[in-house]
């Protein structure tokens, strides 16, 4: 008889009796089927690399968007302490997911487009990221057209209009700025959340004063908080452009559109808008 190599070890296959037992370890984090989810279509040395690379990035959009969810109903809640704890737990894995972009790193255009060639003509686009589109509206990224690539796959689509109508992680601190005395406009506070935000120059003004007065000093770790996430998703923003220009140079990536241009665009999107204006006024 044959032993079977470890991507034969399919779960199918235990059921069938062909290969039989398992642990604890095995069955709690699904061993058998991780192993099984990459199903390479080339010969490129690096597609095994971007296939986990991808899929553990995909693991990690998932894992921030439940942290991010969590602090904004720890904010809700005015739970200070329970925020600055869950914003630094994600700060770790915002440093995790932008390490995820070594493994191909120093990929070339050669290795990337037989990949890319199987991949199709944006039908396989990281555009099609659903999860990364929720984390991104959770940061208060918001962009109606995004929704767009999505429309295909009607539950997809409504879970992120859904997500594009919520109130971000931001506009709840904005709240809870305003619950604790602080200036803000209505408008800033009480705004179609769909749109994109707009910074205002009040907002930065409650934010000055935050650091300067001491009866705010949780507000402030608050702040800082939110500024080293803001900070952390940007760098991973910047590694995927660079990546990209990399592989990928010039060409038109999803809908023709010029793909580095497009991330471009991405990274001039600030996070938080109004706590990095302020510190020229600190």
């Amino acid at each position: 008889m044959v032993t079977p190599s470890w991507r034969d070890l399919r779960p199918e296959t235990a059921v069938s009796g062909e290969v039989s037992g398992t642990t604890r370890y095995i069955d709690i984090f699904q061993v058998r089927q991780l192993h099984t989810l990459q199903r390479p279509l080339t010969e490129t040395a690096y597609e095994m690399a971007f296939l986990i690379s991808s899929q553990v990035m995909e693991l990690y959009f998932g894992l921030l968007c439940h942290e991010l969810a969590r602090a904004r109903r720890e904010v809700v809640a005015d739970d200070v302490p329970a925020t600055l704890r869950t914003l630094r737990r994600s700060v770790g894995h915002l440093r995790a997911l932008e390490a995820t972009w070594e493994s191909y790193a120093d990929m070339t255009p050669l290795d990337w487009n037989p990949i890319k060639a199987k991949l199709g003509k944006g039908e396989a686009s990281s555009v099609h990221s659903y999860m990364f589109r929720h984390l991104a509206f959770l940061l208060g990224q918001k962009s109606p057209e995004m929704l767009e690539p999505h429309r295909s796959t009607p539950l997809i689509h409504q879970g992120l209009h859904e997500a594009l109508s919520a109130p971000s992680l931001y506009d709840e601190v904005l709240a809870l700025l305003q619950r604790r005395g602080l200036s803000l406009p209505d408008s800033a506070v009480h705004r179609d959340f769909a749109e994109p935000y707009v910074a205002r120059p009040e907002v930065e003004a409650a934010w000055v004063r935050v650091y300067h007065d001491e009866s705010f000093a949780d507000l402030r770790e608050l702040g800082e908080a939110l500024t080293q996430v803001a900070d952390r998703f940007h760098r991973w923003t910047d590694a995927h452009l660079t990546v990209t220009m990399r592989t990928f140079g010039a060409k038109p990536g999803y809908a023709h559109t010029p793909a580095v241009g497009w991330l471009r665009d991405r990274l001039e999107q600030v996070v938080f808008p109004e706590l990095w204006s302020a510190r020229t006024t600190m």
